[in-house]
């Protein structure tokens, strides 16, 4: 058995985009993705099975669901592959996890994967709206990101599951790029969530109401917080405090 496995509940059509959204800094990919598949016109389309996952599943209006789901949502012809997490990954599973994602995601004609995630800020605290920065891989990553004018993350690291994405879609020359708002470390982050989902909307052109996120803040942290304290703990493992280092070829 291969070490991560896309179960297809249905046939899985093609689509321009993969969108990412797994526990991290904030919860912030979490929120977001969950709130996308809400709030456009979504289907269950497949599941991600993996030991690498804790043996978790969950339930919701009495069926089950798998922890790690993939959800189709065509726009005016764009598909768009929508994965979303409920829990965090093991550490030593993250680079097989990036390799199986960023080949099922070329199998169903993926032309970029975007991540959506949280960048821990030490002046979180202070911002109303959160500053959003991207990641790309490839010139027409670049290209593509100014045109929608968002700010192009230039010095530092990403680590975790959205590095081994990147690097992944760097050694195929597959497009590939990072939204990370600037959020809380350990506390979950709704706000910095409706910025990355706003910021989703003008690079894609899709539309997500983020208003529900924003109004109902404090019941998000509330319900999330068991979760935020697991993901902390693969955090750690997962080398995220590389995040607050500054890369020695700049200093």
């Amino acid at each position: 058995m291969r070490d991560w496995v896309f179960r297809e509940l249905k046939e899985v059509r093609r689509a321009r985009y993969l969108i990412v959204g797994v526990p991290d800094a904030g919860l912030v990919g979490l929120i977001a993705a969950t709130h996308l598949i809400r709030q456009v016109d979504t289907e269950l389309v497949a599941y991600v099975d993996s030991s690498y996952l804790p043996p978790v599943i969950m339930y919701h209006g009495g069926r089950p669901y798998p922890v790690m789901r993939v959800h189709y949502h065509s726009d005016g012809g764009a598909g768009y592959l929508v994965l979303v997490s409920e829990v965090a990954m093991s550490a030593s599973g993250i680079h097989s996890f990036a390799q199986r994602l960023v080949e099922w995601g070329q199998a169903k004609g993926v032309e970029r994967i975007i991540m959506l995630g949280g960048v821990p800020s030490p002046q979180r605290i202070n911002l109303e709206k959160p500053g959003v920065y991207a990641a790309g891989v490839t010139q027409a990553d670049a290209e593509f990101l100014e045109r929608a004018g968002i700010s192009i993350f230039k010095e530092g690291f990403v680590s975790g599951p959205y590095a081994a994405i990147l690097k992944e879609c760097f050694a195929r020359s597959m497009g590939g790029v990072a939204l990370l708002a600037e959020s809380f470390l350990n506390y979950p982050d709704p706000g910095a969530a409706a910025a990355v989902l706003t910021a989703l909307s003008q690079v894609t052109g899709l539309k997500v109401d983020v208003k529900p996120l924003m109004e109902q803040e404090e019941e998000i942290r509330a319900r999330l917080r068991e979760t935020m304290r697991r993901t902390m703990e693969a955090m750690r493992e997962a080398g995220k405090a590389y995040e607050y280092a500054v890369p020695a070829m700049y200093v």
